[in-house]
């Protein structure tokens, strides 16, 4: 998910400082995931997607929680929200291998995975 700064529009400036502060720390946590092409449908050979995928792990939720995600400074809804990984996610390009070494890395359920690992618990679907 995406935090977009601008939510903070609608604060006193004390708070808005303290907020962008915050943001500022949290942000700098960011373990870098992938960074470069993606392979993608809408690719042409003059114009191709390229994707930074920055991985923010919160186990306690107390950090980015404090961010709002789905409404804007306008007060109109944002395309930004959290969203649990899900085998049936619609993603493009190398975005589910995005995830998947992002599952690794933590150690987490991996929703991708065609294996069942020991100690995991499988997915009904």
């Amino acid at each position: 998910a995406v935090v977009s700064t601008q939510s903070t529009g609608a604060m006193d400036p004390e708070d808005r400082l303290r907020t962008k502060i915050m943001l500022k720390e949290h942000l700098a946590l960011g373990i870098a995931v992938y960074k470069g092409y993606v392979d993608d449908p809408r690719n042409t050979d003059n114009a191709w997607v390229e994707s930074h995928s920055i991985n923010y792990h919160d186990s306690l939720g107390t950090s980015f929680s404090k961010f709002p995600l789905k409404v804007s400074a306008t007060g109109e809804a944002a395309d930004v929200q959290w969203i649990a990984l899900d085998r049936n996610l619609d993603l493009y390009g190398n975005h589910e291998w995005i995830l998947e070494k992002v599952c690794f890395h933590r150690h987490a359920y991996n929703p991708f995975s065609r294996q069942v690992m020991k100690n995991q618990i499988p997915v009904v679907s």
